[in-house]
């Protein structure tokens, strides 16, 4: 008989019932503290802010989540994530069922895609959008060692592990003139090709920037993880990052992820003035920001860069090929 499951929105009363499912998946270990806190998740819920997609069975048990989040400046695409499926419940083909009705929410939002993010401390939730989705990127031991997860046997315990970034289209992205730096172009327009972006070369010339930079940031201490985003880089970037990092290292930092626009003309500059303070490539969010979006990362050296890295497709470790590439020539 044909299991009874059914695919919807959880209303904000439904709050616990992910807190239990977050439970069920990671313990006390999950990434976002947050996500224990029940008014917080309600309020979160009523906002619109986060649209939680939910699979629960006949008895009204939540045994499948899969959650969109809108970011702060309106667009045309959103973060996806929390991709859980209830130990019981594995094997049943719950999360596939649950992502369709997460395309059915993004396209209903008028979303055009989602960035995911997911883990390599194994391949389940690589698999979902397998064929559909283009891996663009890679993050290295983004994710802390104390993360568990429950009811899968994992090689990693007790290390930071890595979590692909994946471009998952709903519909037709605008076609956008990019800067890119020439020593990332060839893997970039790789990248651009497996997803079927449409991108121009600009009529300007790249030039460094003639104003002070302006960044965006904020450290989250559970990742240990600083995020700087530029809105303008100047030709005080690397200097200006290199204060944030310092910063960031005395509160217990060991990552630093730096975001790039690609439509603006000092980004290639901007990518190696970072580089020769040890940024390396990560990877392009395509429509992340009102555009396309270089990422680049640095690890404190005391930081294994993901040892214990599962994969599921050739693109993905092809990508892990050239990334890990790309920092060993800066810690050479």
């Amino acid at each position: 008989m044909r299991e009874e499951i059914a695919i919807r929105l959880l209303a904000p009363e439904e709050a616990p019932l992910l807190v239990q499912l977050i439970r069920s998946c990671y313990g006390e270990t999950y990434i976002d503290p947050k996500f224990y806190d029940e008014r917080a998740v309600a309020d979160l819920l009523r906002s619109v802010r986060l649209h939680s997609i939910g699979a629960f069975d006949e008895n009204g048990r939540l045994v499948g989540h899969m959650g969109i989040s809108l970011r702060p400046q309106p667009g045309i695409t959103a973060d996806a994530g929390m991709t859980l499926v209830d130990p019981e419940f594995r094997g049943r083909r719950i999360a596939l069922r649950v992502a369709a009705g997460l395309a059915k929410q993004s396209m209903a939002l008028g979303l055009i895609g989602v960035h995911d993010y997911p883990v390599t401390v194994h391949a389940a939730t690589q698999r979902i959008g397998a064929g559909f989705g283009v891996d663009t990127g890679l993050m290295l031991a983004n994710l802390p060692g104390d993360v568990r997860f429950e009811g899968m046997e994992t090689p990693s315990a007790g290390k930071r592990t890595s979590s692909l970034i994946r471009w998952l289209p709903f519909g037709l992205a605008p076609e956008r003139s990019v800067y890119l730096p020439d020593r990332h172009r060839e893997q970039i327009e790789t990248l651009y090709d497996a997803a079927f972006l449409s991108r121009l070369p600009p009529s300007g010339a790249t030039r460094h920037g003639e104003v002070p930079s302006e960044l965006e940031r904020s450290y989250d201490a559970r990742r240990q993880t600083l995020r700087i985003a530029v809105a303008q880089a100047g030709d005080d970037i690397a200097e200006r990052i290199e204060g944030e990092r310092r910063e960031a290292i005395e509160r217990g930092g060991l990552i630093a992820h730096v975001d790039l626009r690609l439509d603006q003309p000092t980004t290639p500059a901007a990518s190696e003035s970072l580089r020769r303070i040890g940024f390396s490539f990560a990877g392009v969010l395509p429509e992340y920001r009102d555009g396309d979006i270089l990422r680049l990362q640095w690890l404190a050296d005391s930081v294994d860069e993901g040892a214990f890295t599962v994969l599921a497709s050739d693109a993905s470790r092809a990508l892990q090929t050239y990334v890990l590439a790309d920092r060993a020539v800066l810690r050479r």
